[in-house]
């Protein structure tokens, strides 16, 4: 099976990495990566009130958001929407088990953050969108997920969608089960079949196959990004991100989804990752 999309725009958030151009700059070689953690800025495109009860995963997500929504040729209430993780809420998750093993008063603010879901719930207050949230959850396999699931959303629905891919650090113990030890999230905005006409050209059109997997072997992160983030689901949604990188051959990225690998060719010209 075979499906094709185009990309409008796209957002990448690591540490030392604010952008999708700082991405492709990473991939040139063109700086060198640091130990700096991830920037999460106070998410402006929540009110006041939410802004002081969001979590670290919420930062995340909306900043992450709010980059790609600044370049979106869409209007934000026009936008269907994805959201995948592997772990979803981050330092709230170990809050909750640590409250639970001691006083088991658990605050409602801490549970209202707790949810797998909570970051669509907030992006749907900042935005006050209507439109139809999913949130997936499939591991490591979470961006490949997140992104079948965007395509046919596009596909069924003739709406652009909103992919937000995203891992919170973890801390211990939590970490020992989950060692992301790095913030990283990315954004895809893409449309499909007979999708709005717009004025501005797509960034790239991509073809994504699905296939038997020939083996039980893990996806590896491309030399160009850190064997730091190889927990994270989201870096392969970054590594992917890297064939929009202009210079070079034609190339394509293979993620694993459950028995089945998922190839991801960018149709027009571009840089394997």
């Amino acid at each position: 099976m075979t499906l094709q999309f185009d990309i409008h725009a796209a957002g990448a958030l690591a540490p030392g990495v604010g952008s999708l151009a700082d991405l492709l700059a990473l991939r040139r070689g063109e700086f060198v990566m640091t130990n700096t953690a991830t920037a999460l800025p106070s998410p402006q495109s929540l009110p006041a009130n939410e802004r002081r009860r969001a979590s670290q995963v919420v930062r995340l997500t909306m900043a992450c958001a709010e980059q790609v929504l600044r370049v979106s040729p869409f209007p934000v209430d026009s936008l269907r929407l994805v959201f995948a993780s592997d772990e979803g809420t981050g330092e709230v998750c170990q809050q909750m088990l640590e409250t639970l093993a001691t006083t088991r008063q658990v605050s409602p603010l801490l549970f209202h953050n707790s949810v797998h879901n909570a970051p669509s719930g907030y992006f749907s207050i900042a935005y006050q969108s209507r439109q139809p949230a999913t949130s997936v959850s499939l591991g490591k396999q979470s961006f490949a997920g997140g992104l079948l699931c965007a395509v046919s959303e596009a596909l069924s629905s003739h709406q652009p969608v909103l992919l937000l891919c995203y891992d919170p650090a973890m801390t211990d113990p939590m970490h020992a089960l989950l060692p992301v030890s790095s913030a990283t999230a990315c954004a895809w905005v893409i449309t499909a079949g007979d999708g709005p006409v717009i004025s501005t050209l797509a960034l790239a059109r991509f073809a994504l196959t699905l296939r038997p997997a020939d083996n039980d072997e893990d996806d590896l992160l491309p030399s160009w990004l850190p064997l730091a983030w190889t927990a994270n689901s989201s870096a392969l949604g970054l590594a992917a991100l890297g064939l929009l990188d202009d210079k070079g051959a034609p190339g394509a990225c293979d993620l694993r989804l459950g028995a089945q690998r998922m190839r991801l060719e960018r149709l027009d010209g571009a840089t394997a990752c």
